[in-house]
């Protein structure tokens, strides 16, 4: 190799290593744990206003946190079995959850109170997502009896009853004009359903996976819908159309976790990989990876992504705080939802 051609190649090294740098230092965090569960967290939702965090676990216990200091306000008991998933509404007054002793709950959030117990799946519950309108008057969940429901929580009954899915459905997701909601399941589809109340056919099946998808999220604009699964996949989606816009190899494990900040465009996963990372599902840049040093099994974030909150297999819930960083995600003063 020539003196001019060696030079060149260590020069296009140090730019791409530079790149990389760049790339995955765009912001930084610091972490912290702010307080535990007995068991495995499985499920973390942020609040509209960004001023509480809900977390869930394997001891059958959902806890409500402060933001952004971390302090405990509530540890609410009442499940039978594992608390698999809960959803603020829309109007931060209540939460509801969903466990494996089948039931979907709500409670108040000011109290800590239980409210409702609602009673309809025959398999254990497995995502629970609230309207996030202001009146806040419906909740979605997904269970592995393979079905998705909507409850009227005001009247706590059951509304109607959506099947389609071949395998258990895994989680569930409003879109924020309310207009539709999706599903995820083990037969590697996502299902999109209308909120009409008089319709029971999916308006489509969203293709693209080649693994189990665990998780489904829309942008507070319901323009994009992302999507996770069992391989370490994210499949971001156009929305209303469905067209796929792209795939991200985002980790080495399952990702059970995605959120999005409040600018539509950044996007939080956590995985069984250890690391939690930001991503632009405009470009499907990395924009921050964090080893966390154990499993992630939840995450959400507040809306400018300042604060990123992870459930870990360990029974922790641990604060990633952003640092040093002159690069901030934009607000756009959409309606704010917080995570899944």
């Amino acid at each position: 190799m020539s003196r001019k051609i060696l030079i060149f190649a260590l020069i296009s090294l140090l730019m791409a290593s530079a790149s990389v740098f760049s790339q995955k230092s765009k912001f930084t965090y610091t972490m912290k744990t702010i307080g535990e569960h007995e068991d495995e967290v499985l499920g973390v939702f942020v609040n509209e206003d960004n001023t509480k965090v809900a977390t869930c676990s394997l001891d059958e216990t959902i806890k409500i946190w402060s933001l952004p200091d971390g302090k405990l306000l509530h540890t609410l008991t009442g499940h039978l079995g594992q608390v698999n998933n809960i959803s603020f509404s829309g109007n931060d007054m209540w939460l509801a959850s969903g466990s494996s002793d089948g039931t979907v709950r709500i409670w108040d959030v000011e109290t800590g109170k239980q409210l409702r117990v609602l009673r309809g799946h025959t398999d254990q519950v497995i995502g629970v997502y609230f309207s996030q309108d202001d009146s806040a008057t419906f909740v979605a969940s997904t269970s592995f009896d393979k079905t998705v429901k909507l409850w009227d929580i005001r009247l706590g009954t059951e509304i109607k009853t959506l099947r389609g899915h071949t395998l258990p459905t895994n989680n569930v997701a409003y879109s924020y004009d309310g207009t539709a909601i999706a599903s995820c399941s083990d037969d590697k589809t996502i299902k999109i359903w209308s909120t009409d109340l008089t319709t029971r056919e999916p308006l489509m099946t969203l293709i693209g996976h080649n693994a189990p998808v665990l998780s489904v999220i829309y942008s507070f604009d319901s323009k994009y819908l992302a999507s996770c699964d069992q391989s370490g996949e994210i499949i971001i989606w156009s929305m209303p159309s469905g067209k796929m816009l792209r795939k991200i190899k985002a980790h080495n494990e399952l990702i059970q976790d995605i959120s999005f900040a409040e600018d539509n465009k950044t996007l939080v996963s956590a995985s069984l990989d250890k690391f939690v990372k930001l991503w632009d599902v405009t470009t499907g840049e990395n924009l921050m990876s964090f080893d966390t040093g154990v499993d992630n099994w939840s995450v959400d974030l507040v809306s400018d992504a300042s604060i990123i909150i992870v459930g870990c297999a360990d029974g922790t819930v641990r604060f990633l705080t952003r640092t040093g960083s002159s690069d901030s995600i934009d607000k756009k003063g959409t309606k704010k939802k917080g995570g899944k």
